[in-house]
């Protein structure tokens, strides 16, 4: 084809577009959510143990941000949109740090 050519069958798909005759393509609105958990745990006291646990859920694919809060013997962590951890897998990894889990909150926004 020639270059010509090209342009004219490249103008003719552009022009026979729905946009272009004026009809509506349906748009996907529907975002992932994004879940914050807050892991209530046992035995975090110092900045030692918020390093352990940052860095075990910071490996898990599913987490997005971790921030530890001593003084409540909470563990905030973000989850990446449309990510999930069940209970037993956050037990797992509260585990893996060397603490115990006490109890898990979820918010879904």
């Amino acid at each position: 084809m020639t270059k010509t050519s090209l342009i004219l069958a490249a103008a003719a798909l552009a022009l026979s577009s729905p946009i272009a005759l004026g009809q509506s393509q349906p748009i996907e609105t529907a975002q992932k959510t994004a879940t914050t958990l807050t892991v209530n745990v046992k035995g975090m006291v110092c900045d030692f143990c918020a390093r352990a646990v940052t860095k075990v859920f910071g490996k898990n694919e599913a987490v997005e941000n971790v921030h530890v809060d001593l003084d409540n013997g909470e563990i905030h962590v973000g989850l990446k949109p449309g990510a999930s951890l069940t209970d037993d897998e956050v037990e797992t990894l509260v585990k893996k740090s060397g603490y115990a889990m006490v109890s898990v909150e979820r918010d879904v926004s």
